[in-house]
């Protein structure tokens, strides 16, 4: 498992304790992947650009998706700045707003974590948008997490 060693016995850990920690750690979501950016400006978010978090090819199986925004800079003349999580599903694709919000003042937030089950035929993405901004920007982190 990528992060966790493999704990072996030592001092007062007995066989049964060592094995029920490792079967614990073994059973802790995987985080596969993870973007951050602390100035995605209005240019950005009214072209909608995606943000390729698993290339195509990717493992398929279910991904906890958490995303944290925030304003830094209000934005103006959108009408809401949102989250769209791209990938595709055993029933073909999915473009899902995951968050989205009114509120464009600096300062306001929003998070999310988003639950999906991918075949891995496309590539996992999110797509900040504000779509028409004029002005403003936002931070945003990403984590995903592989839990099946």
């Amino acid at each position: 498992m990528p992060g966790f060693p493999v704990l072996v016995k030592a001092g007062v850990f007995d066989a049964d304790s060592i094995n029920a920690l490792n079967t614990a750690m073994a059973a802790t979501p995987d985080i596969v992947a993870a973007n951050s950016n602390p100035t995605v400006g209005f240019a950005v978010l009214a072209a909608a650009t995606a943000v390729t978090l698993l290339p195509a090819g990717h493992a398929a199986g279910t991904y906890r998706v958490n995303i944290y925004g925030v304003v830094t800079t209000t934005i103006t003349t959108a009408t809401s700045w949102l989250f769209p999580i791209g990938y595709t599903d055993d029933q073909g694709a999915r473009a899902p707003t995951a968050t989205t919000s009114s509120t464009m003042t600096a300062g306001t937030v929003q998070q999310v974590s988003f639950t999906l089950r991918s075949t891995g035929a496309t590539a996992l993405t999110i797509t900040p948008t504000a779509t028409s901004a004029a002005a403003g920007a936002i931070a945003y982190s990403v984590v995903v997490e592989r839990i099946i």
